[in-house]
């Protein structure tokens, strides 16, 4: 317990020094010898910190959606860098400082775990690679969270130049890490799933764990947004080889308050954000125009969003199952999409169409869905890229979809208000690159001497 509380004091100290304004910090170093665990149940305490593994998402992975409105009376109160955030204003100040902090605390863990596993000879063999394709999973997992955040959008024209992020790939802040190029971000992603997928075991019993399926779906949602569709169709459907359940919402309550539970079928890795103070269901209101997307046999009209007393939009329906802001996780029903929409980009119509038929079968009521079939391959582009938005709201992931259709040429120009989202002023994010990218936070900057991103 000693050794677990000193490397807990040491993480501390890291985001301290990472965070603070204050010059004696900034220009200190932590002490390194402070966040070596001792033991082999040292090393397991920290992979099994949910705290810190599955529950410390960066917030701007969906604030930046289209998704949700906040009345303009919340929206004044709140500090000038989150008004920033939320009318996509571009400044230096448009940053949250958590969404850069705590995915680069989850990797500073990651890389003691890896690190100690080579110096601790105790536990099992089968023990120890359990632990070593965990860590290697979540470094992945919180590098690709920051390059949809803090990299532009990935294209292969822009891979060899644009700026990715700093690959800290020790636990030693003695050793300094410039920003990498953006292909070697989205390289070295790639690069510790391969390495996860070796280690990582097939069946766990808490899917706060990560397993191969983890690994394997977000290695498709990672060549999905590299326009690899080859690849992502087909780590999709070796994902659905581990795991195809689907909920039938038939058989859910629209009634319940929190209507999907922690033990969701669905689930093959489990996390969640529970920061952003924006992001709060009650404040968070759902577009009108949004809502009204939904057919009225379309159940995921009922289970997902509620009404309240003045009539406004809210949402209730997170598969997180307690209701915090957004799910962060992986789940089966998006690995159907990714898998749709790479066999339609294929030109394989009728075999993208008959996924996307298997999943809508259990969000409508029962016997009212019509199969789509004889589409037009624009339609039923258009039609998967709709309906990933209304079966993924408030996954952290309409943010990532809007970055990839400016990359694809189907960008559109989104609208956010800040009153009742009907008769007010519209903020607006255009259709550029340089719009779906924030900037690095000022005292990180500073901290790093990183090369700012654009403006």
């Amino acid at each position: 317990m000693e050794n677990i509380q000193k490397y807990l004091f040491s993480l501390f100290l890291v985001c301290l020094f990472a965070s603070t304004s204050c010059n004696k910090f900034l220009d200190a170093k932590p002490d390194a010898s402070l966040s070596i665990p001792e033991t082999f149940e040292d090393i397991r305490a920290l992979m099994n910190n949910e705290g810190q593994i599955n529950r410390s998402f960066p917030a701007l992975s969906e604030l930046g959606s289209d998704d949700f409105y906040v009345k303009s009376n919340v929206l004044n109160a709140r500090p000038e860098a989150e008004r920033l955030v939320y009318t996509w204003t571009a400044d230096a100040q448009r940053y949250d400082l958590q969404s850069w902090t705590a995915p680069y605390k989850t990797i500073m863990t990651a890389n003691i775990v890896l690190e100690s596993l080579e110096r601790i000879s105790a536990g099992s063999t089968s023990e120890r690679d359990i632990l070593r394709g965990q860590a290697f999973f979540v470094r992945a997992f919180a590098f690709y969270y920051l390059a949809q955040i803090f990299c532009l959008p990935y294209d292969v024209s822009n891979r060899n130049i644009a700026m990715g992020l700093p690959l800290r790939s020790t636990s030693d802040y003695a050793v300094e890490f410039g920003r990498s190029t953006l292909g070697e971000t989205y390289d070295f992603i790639i690069k510790d799933l391969l390495t996860a997928l070796d280690y990582l075991p097939e069946k766990v019993e808490y899917k706060s764990r990560s397993s191969k399926a983890a690994a394997l779906a977000l290695l498709a949602r990672l060549y999905l947004i590299m326009g690899d569709y080859t690849q992502a169709g087909e780590l999709a459907k070796a994902t659905l080889e581990y795991n195809d359940q689907l909920q039938d919402y038939n058989s859910i309550d629209p009634a319940l308050k929190l209507p999907f539970s922690t033990t969701n079928i669905e689930f093959i890795y489990y996390a969640f954000c529970n920061s952003g103070y924006l992001l709060a269901n009650s404040r968070a209101f759902i577009p009108k125009d949004f809502y009204e997307s939904y057919a009225d046999d379309d159940l995921r009209k009922t289970l997902y969003f509620n009404r309240s007393s003045n009539g406004d939009i809210l949402f209730k329906g997170s598969y997180d199952g307690v209701g915090s802001n957004y799910f962060a996780g992986i789940a089966t029903d998006e690995i159907y999409l990714i898998r749709a929409e790479c066999e339609i980009r294929k030109g394989n119509l009728d075999a993208g169409l008959e996924v996307l038929n298997r999943l809508l079968k259990y969000r409508y009521k029962t016997g009212s869905f019509i199969p789509y079939k004889d589409l037009s391959d624009e339609h039923a582009l258009d039609l998967v890229i709709s309906e990933r938005r209304k079966e993924l709201v408030k996954r952290g992931i309409r943010w990532t979809d809007l970055r990839r259709l400016v990359k694809d040429g189907k960008g559109i120009t989104v609208y956010r208000k800040a009153d009742d989202g009907v008769n007010n002023e519209k903020y607006a994010l255009s259709v550029k690159a340089e719009s779906y990218v924030y900037p690095i936070p000022p005292d990180i900057m500073r901290l790093g001497n990183y090369n700012q991103n654009p403006l």
